[in-house]
């Protein structure tokens, strides 16, 4: 469709068809398309710049400048495995420090591959433990995640005869010479351009719901509103660069990730609070007061997190002030809350009143875990410090939670390192059975070919395979026309280069795969004498390596993410109702413990199968669930098991205790009955989940005496009963949306 349908016919005269104006018109029309075109290209072209710069550079040094043959050979294929193999995130800074951290691994992996490629069967086993875990590797950031096709390309370089120890020197140095040169090149030839720090994106966002606290009532504040919204989506994962995601499990990036969730719910409550209110509400006085306590903090916080610097002892935002107006309204609200409970079935009174509270709640979270992201590891001695039982847990401990998280056949990143791994160890079984003249380019077929299904897999083998083809008939006439006339492909090399990574990326894996074969055969034309014959090897190589991804396909998980994503979503929910239980017999007989990290793992791999799902090609994707309405319901599960236990007060007479064990059960049955649900994979009849039952609780709920010793023990109690009612409602809206959408 045009996008200028629909508009207003444009004033003033027409000029006549074919005349100057519209020839004027075209040009501008042309130059505008160009200008975008090279805007959305230069990422490409400028990486493609980088890694022929340096394999070319390094290339030369050894090939000519040294006559050091294998030394040039891993100088050329360090650059290209890390710089177009590998998709490493971030600006030109973030790339060159992520290869400059790998050059540890990768001088590690070439002296592995080098000293376990004395026999086939050592060289398999080594490429089915170190393939697993280089793939597996990816589950600690997205960085790692980004290099790990070209460090597993950096031990299967090595892997293949002649056995050559003694060149061993040889490799590493060029391994280095070529992973400095890519670094320089990534930090200084057309880099990428910087992107705002995540903590800024925060810091944005808390002066965004610090704007909005500041409106006390009266019309809405539509720019306020507004300018939360936009910092809101900002720090969504979805829109924040891969780099600059708080994805590792430092401690540093499970703070940052603990105050993004709650400044997104802080947003998300100002926003219903001003907007359910309606454009001429005027506010109890303390919620004015409380509104403004919310604004000095987020104000403070923001503040801090721009500067950025470590804390001092009694330095930074403090919650103690926010924390001080909050009990008392969060009392008072539910005294006066459970006093009109009688007329309000549907709660809507009830959330109305505690959308501030609520918010106040977040803006604790939010100005302890931005102390926490600072270096103050006491936020856990905090009254709100429940929340952060990870505070003072060793870095030890937290990459093993990590790591072993995703150590389950349930989880895709598992399987995905699984399928990877055994493609590439029967690529190199039967590489060394059939005794292949060049090995190594069945590994790289399987490793590039491979994908998460088979549908998408035979896609890309059949694209690769023409592209291949082509390439090696270039190929072929270019090795018969030029022979062994090493200035000619000297001189083709860079621009060979650079056209296959700039056409590959823009326009498909056929022109990578093509475009790489002529690489390929100008490359080892100026290292070992060579024929036409090259290129029919080089395409029977491709073709044996992308049968073995199609057997790997089919073998090992074949639909990918599509049954995955149910299955976990599953689990998820039995965690989530598990979560309830455990929760609530924290909050009414102060016993147990609630398994936070048992719905941090479901969720981890809920989000994970999701992404994975929403990445792979779907014959029908109608038809499925709102995937994203579960992990809302996760969420607000584990919230509730991070807050609720340590809420002042107990939960009294006993009856009600009962009430709210037999509400909580009821919650979680109906999200078992919906894990089995999906795990069943059909249509099963099924009732809808029922409301709480408050004409129950207020048939057992004394009224909270107005004065008196007793008044303030029993408010503290109300209020902890109403936050864990709330928390029991907005789980069961969730898991309404979820059977509407269904």
């Amino acid at each position: 469709m045009n996008p200028q349908q629909g508009s207003s016919p444009p004033s003033g005269p027409r000029r006549p068809a074919g005349g100057p104006g519209r020839a004027l018109g075209g040009l501008r029309h042309l130059r505008e398309r160009g200008t975008h075109a090279l805007r959305a290209h230069r990422s490409v072209v400028g990486n493609a710049v980088r890694v022929t710069t340096a394999s070319c550079l390094a290339f030369y040094l050894c090939r000519y400048a040294f006559d050091l043959t294998p030394m040039s050979v891993y100088a050329t294929f360090t650059a290209v495995s890390l710089g177009a193999l590998a998709r490493i995130p971030g600006s030109g800074r973030q790339r060159a420090a992520t290869t400059l951290t790998a050059i540890p691994a990768g001088l590690a992996l070439i002296t592995l591959g080098t000293l376990l490629a004395v026999q086939t069967w050592s060289a398999v086993v080594g490429m089915l433990v170190i393939g697993f875990l280089v793939a597996y590797a990816g589950t600690t950031g997205p960085r790692i995640a980004g290099a790990a096709p070209g460090m597993q390309l950096l031990y299967i370089l090595p892997c293949f005869p002649p056995y050559a120890p003694q060149d061993l020197l040889q490799r590493l140095t060029g391994f280095l010479l070529g992973a400095v040169l890519l670094a320089l090149a990534q930090r200084f030839l057309m880099p990428e351009p910087r992107t705002p720090p995540f903590r800024l994106l925060l810091a944005d966002a808390v002066d965004a719901a610090a704007a909005l606290a500041d409106h006390h009532g009266g019309p809405l504040p539509g720019q306020a509103l507004a300018r939360a919204h936009r910092a809101g989506e900002a720090l969504r994962p979805s829109c924040v660069p891969p780099a600059d995601l708080p994805a590792s499990p430092t401690l540093a990036h499970k703070a940052m990730a603990h105050a993004a969730e709650a400044v997104r719910t802080l947003l998300a409550r100002l926003e219903t609070l001003h907007t359910v209110s309606g454009p001429h509400c005027a506010y109890h006085p303390e919620t004015i007061a409380l509104l403004s306590r919310i604004a000095a903090a987020a104000r403070d916080t923001a503040a801090a997190l721009r500067r950025g610097t470590r804390l001092r002892p009694g330095e930074g935002p403090s919650a103690a002030a926010l924390q001080e107006e909050l009990t008392p309204v969060r009392a008072h609200r539910a005294v006066a809350t459970l006093d009109r409970l009688d007329a309000d079935d549907r709660l809507v009174y009830l959330r109305r009143r505690s959308q501030v509270v609520q918010a106040a709640d977040c803006a604790v979270v939010l100005v302890l875990a931005t102390r926490l992201l600072l270096g103050d590891r006491t936020v856990d001695r905090s009254p709100a410090g429940h929340s952060f039982t990870y505070a003072r847990v060793h870095v030890s401990r937290l990459w093993w939670q990590r790591l072993t998280i995703h150590l389950t056949p349930r989880s895709v990143i598992f399987q995905n390192a699984c399928r990877f791994a055994l493609g590439l160890a029967a690529a190199r079984a039967i590489a060394g059975v059939l005794d292949l003249q060049h090995g190594f380019w069945v590994l790289l077929a399987t490793l590039t070919l491979t994908r998460t299904t088979t549908l998408e897999t035979w896609s890309a083998v059949r694209q690769a395979l023409l592209g291949t083809l082509v390439g090696a008939v270039l190929a072929a006439g270019l090795l018969a026309a030029v022979h062994d006339r090493d200035t000619v492909y000297a001189v083709l090399l860079p621009v060979v280069m650079l056209l296959a990574f700039t056409a590959g990326p823009l326009r498909g894996l056929a022109w990578a795969q093509g475009g790489f074969t002529l690489v390929v055969a100008t490359l080892f034309a100026q290292v070992t004498p060579s024929t036409w014959q090259l290129a029919p090897v080089r395409l029977v190589d491709v073709l044996v390596g992308s049968v073995i991804g199609l057997a790997c396909g089919l073998v090992a998980w074949p639909r990918g993410a599509g049954r995955e994503v149910r299955r976990s979503m599953a689990a998820l929910c039995s965690a989530i109702a598990d979560a309830i239980g455990q929760t609530t017999t924290e909050v009414v007989e102060r016993a147990g413990n609630t398994d936070i990290f048992a719905v941090n793992r479901a969720l981890t791999l809920a989000r994970e199968s999701l992404a994975q799902y929403q990445c792979e090609p779907r014959e029908d994707p109608a038809g499925q669930p709102d995937w994203p309405a579960v992990l809302v319901a996760g969420a607000d599960a584990r919230r509730g098991g991070r807050v609720l236990p340590g809420r002042p007060g107990r939960i009294v007479p006993q009856e009600i205790g009962a009430w709210l064990h037999h509400a909580a059960d009821h919650t979680a049955a109906d999200y078992r009955a919906l894990a089995d649900r999906l795990r069943a994979d059909r249509d099963a009849p099924h009732h809808g989940p029922q409301p709480l039952d408050i004409r129950g609780l207020l048939a057992l709920a004394p009224p909270v005496p107005h004065h008196g010793p007793e008044r303030e023990r029993r408010a503290v109690s109300a209020a902890l009963l109403l936050d864990s009612v709330i928390w029991l409602d907005a789980l069961g809206a969730d898991l309404r949306h979820i059977h509407r959408e269904m």
